[in-house]
């Protein structure tokens, strides 16, 4: 082996700071680094899309569920007996599919988020709503509307919890917007007892 190739006889010191052994350092290390950020850029990228998918799925579901809850409430003594049995079976259909994205929900933002008040409210309001319909006798309007309010102002508080894990909200604006939907719920939940006694 020649003597230049045998790294024993290399002086270091000179090696080192050789401008050609400087230059592959620093590529080697801006390499290292820029892949190191791509993969961690790129799964956060991923990870907002996912986010923003199931914000999109569980707005468009949930309120497309309070249409459905809403109109047989409100036109079950008028709808034809087929049609109410139709737009029930179709409620169903979409309480699954709601029902079902719990998992996802929990994928995208954690198992806090489907185990917080806002999240078990939206579902648990939904679910009284639900055995409204079909309750053997039509539910007075009085009785249902405080619940909707509930679901609706749950709702809008899981929306801008979802918002604000995304980064798209500020904390103020998140917290105003939280607030906001609490002070429905307390005012839903003051109506439900002269409601009910009404009944």
């Amino acid at each position: 082996m020649m003597v230049w190739l045998d790294p024993r006889t290399w002086c270091w010191g000179a090696v080192l700071k050789h401008p050609l052994f400087i230059s592959i350092a620093q590529l080697a290390i801006g390499g290292l680094v820029a892949y190191l950020l791509t993969e961690r850029w790129q799964r956060w990228r991923q990870r907002r899309e996912f986010q923003h998918r199931t914000l999109v799925k569980f707005s468009e579901l949930s309120y497309e569920l309070m249409d459905l809850v809403a109109e047989l409430l409100v036109l079950r003594g008028r709808m034809a007996g087929d049609a109410y049995v139709e737009k029930r079976r179709e409620l169903l259909s979409r309480w699954t599919v709601f029902a079902s994205m719990r998992p996802e929900v929990m994928a995208a933002y954690g198992r806090d988020f489907i185990l917080s008040v806002d999240y078990q409210g939206t579902v648990n309001t939904l679910s009284t709503l639900r055995s409204y319909v079909g309750a053997p006798q039509p539910v007075p309007q009085e009785r249902f509307e405080p619940e909707q309010e509930q679901f609706l102002a749950y709702r809008e508080a899981v929306v801008a919890h979802m918002v604000h894990a995304m980064g798209l909200l500020s904390e103020r604006e998140w917290k105003t917007e939280v607030e906001r939907s609490r002070e429905r719920i307390r005012a839903a939940e003051a109506a439900v007892p002269a409601s009910g006694a009404g009944a």
